[in-house]
């Protein structure tokens, strides 16, 4: 197994673009389409990495490496380095746009002006090295039909030595002419077992116990992006601080403390993630964090739910099963805009009030 694979664990991606690359037929523009965190984005920039070798190995397996001693492979090599023929296009690039317009919205979508500036230009340019030139636009279903119908042109008339790659996690959002253009590579979620020994490899987790690790795992759900975010912002302690006020709400005995303090980790989260993205919507952040709220309380229903089948308790997983409907209005309101430190007040008294708990319970 080739390091992309045991790293990323996405093997058939890897030999559908593996087979691209030795066989000299790769495709000028890609889509890589699956859910969120599974290593879409980290593949395109090691193909990228392969692309821009000025002297590409094969491995014993007949896997496509890039050489790791050229001048292109050294300039990637280095982290701080910005490599002039790999250009990757994010929606933050906005914020150094030359229109005072453009710089002032809030980062909700990819701009035309992105796309002119950070798309046409360079791919339409000589490469700075004398090779090949890679565009990776990730959160490409961010692209309004405006941006979708200017890219179209670098997709029709592809300049030679450039590939292109969008990432996205809802293909559904791009023009059916932007995807009848591109060749498309599905990603999956990951196993639990990838993410835990994907983490116990990360600098970032080696304070953390091997039970930590588990529950981000488990709670990745088969995302490696999830699992960062998990990391970064603490939602372990979430459901430690939640899950016995969660069951004792579901055993029928309100619990007042448990909507203010639902509240008060959503809102720790958006200023947060507004302080470390600048330009954040905190509208969009505060949402953002009820739904890992949300993800948080659907792991404690999912255990209380495992917990009850082991013995073949239906009564025991009948409070648990009435969560996750709850769960599922309160997302269906969050939309709705209503006030999120009232969604999760009436989120905990009804809690209380329709899960069906056992007499004596």
């Amino acid at each position: 197994m080739s390091t992309m694979q045991r790293i990323i664990g996405q093997t058939r991606a890897i030999d559908v673009l593996g087979s691209a690359l030795t066989s000299g037929r790769m495709h000028h523009a890609w889509i890589f389409h699956g859910p969120a965190g599974v290593g879409k984005a980290t593949t395109a920039v090691r193909i990228a990495r392969i692309l821009l070798c000025h002297d590409p190995q094969t491995t014993l397996t007949g896997q496509p490496e890039a050489c790791g001693a050229c001048a292109s492979c050294k300039l990637i090599d280095q982290p701080d380095a910005a490599h002039n023929d790999l250009h990757i296009v994010t929606k933050e690039l906005a914020l150094f746009s030359d229109n005072a317009a453009v710089r002032g919205r809030k980062l909700m979508s990819i701009p035309v002006e992105v796309i002119r500036d950070h798309v046409l230009t360079p791919a339409y340019r000589s490469a700075a090295m004398n090779h090949n030139k890679v565009i990776i636009i990730d959160e490409a279903e961010l692209l309004n039909d405006t941006s979708q119908n200017t890219l179209l042109k670098c997709l029709e008339e592809p300049p030679a030595g450039t590939y292109l790659f969008l990432i996205t996690s809802q293909e559904d959002r791009l023009l059916p002419t932007i995807r009848s253009r591109c060749q498309r590579v599905p990603f999956a979620l990951l196993t639990d077992e990838q993410v835990e020994t994907w983490l116990s490899d990360q600098p970032f987790a080696e304070s953390m116990g091997a039970d930590e690790r588990q529950w981000i795992a488990r709670f990745a759900r088969g995302s490696l992006g999830q699992a960062m975010l998990a990391a970064e912002y603490g939602l372990d302690e979430w459901y430690r601080t939640l899950e016995p006020l969660i069951k004792q709400a579901g055993g029928g005995r309100p619990v007042i403390e448990l909507g203010p303090m639902m509240a008060q980790r959503v809102e720790a989260f958006a200023k947060a993630w507004v302080d470390n993205h600048k330009n954040a919507s905190k509208d969009a952040a505060n949402k953002a964090g009820v739904r890992h709220l949300f993800g948080v309380l659907g792991e404690i229903c999912r255990t209380q739910l495992r917990a009850a089948r082991t013995i073949d308790d239906e009564a025991a997983a009948e409070p648990w099963l009435a969560g996750v409907d709850l769960l599922q209005e309160a997302e269906r309101d969050l939309y709705s805009n209503v006030n999120v430190a009232l969604l999760l007040d009436n989120l905990a008294i009804q809690w209380s009030a329709r899960t069906p708990h056992p007499a004596g319970r």
